[in-house]
């Protein structure tokens, strides 16, 4: 929890940092608090929806919740900022995700 504690002074210091702000949705992922990574990664893509690893990182929580469609929805929102932002490789990323989770619910 030092790791999340210092993160989370940081965006005091600096509050409109993205990256800052996605290090601690992680942190709180690796600290076992889903619900509230997934809403911090969620508040991110409502401020800036061209973060892209925002959305590959969502989808990946909100599949391991068990939200299999919800978690699609996160890949092709993403996959679809990705084409405005021109990242072919993140694109790929998510579509290779949403396939597997499309896979999965079968």
């Amino acid at each position: 929890m030092e790791r999340l504690g210092q993160l989370r002074k940081m965006l005091l210091e600096e509050p409109g940092d993205l990256f800052l702000r996605y290090a601690i949705a992680l942190e709180l992922k690796r600290h076992g608090d889903m619900e509230q990574a997934i809403m911090d990664l969620e508040g991110i893509l409502t401020e800036e929806p061209k973060h892209i690893p925002s959305y590959y990182q969502l989808a990946v929580m909100l599949a391991d919740l068990g939200r299999t469609a919800d978690a699609m929805k996160a890949c092709h929102a993403g996959a679809m900022q990705c084409l405005v932002t021109g990242d072919r490789k993140a694109r790929a990323e998510l579509l290779e995700l949403q396939a597997s989770l499309s896979d999965e619910g079968e």
